[in-house]
Parts: C-alpha cells; sequence; structure tokens
C-alpha cells in the first residue's frame, strides 16, 4: 500500500511538473488544465487586502443589489 501511495505521489508531482512548465512556455491549454488540477487539489485562495485579487472581488460584489434582483420564473 505505501509503495503505491509513492507511485500516485510521483505521478502527482509528474503532471504538477509538465503543468507548471507549459505554464511557463506560454501554452494556453495549460491554464485550464493548470485550472483543473487547482480544483480537483481542493487548493483555494485568500484574497489579501491590497493584492489584485481581492479589487476584483470587490468588483464582483453584487450583494448589495440583492433586493433588486428579480427572481426567474418557469414558463407556464
Amino acid at each position: 500500500m505505501s509503495d503505491d501511495l509513492d507511485k500516485l505521489s510521483q505521478i502527482h508531482s509528474l503532471v504538477i511538473d509538465q503543468v507548471l512548465e507549459d505554464l511557463q512556455n506560454g501554452d494556453r491549454k495549460a491554464r485550464q488544465e493548470a485550472m483543473a488540477l487547482l480544483k480537483n487539489s481542493n487548493v483555494t485562495a485568500v484574497a489579501a487586502e491590497g493584492s489584485t485579487l481581492k479589487k476584483l472581488a470587490g468588483k464582483l460584489d453584487f450583494s448589495e443589489m440583492s433586493d433588486k434582483v428579480v427572481p426567474i420564473q418557469k414558463a407556464v
């Protein structure tokens, strides 16, 4: 069992290395692969104050508009 875990760890490391190399070489498809790898590995990010991600998150916050949203109704 330990040998299998070592093999899985090696596979994971090789995939990470390959995706990183592809990203660094400008492979456009690698972005999707990297995002899928992060998602499948349960990697998340927290937007730090002053970061670009935090600024983007602020622009995408529509919580103040919740009272202006009209619910979609099924057609009869």
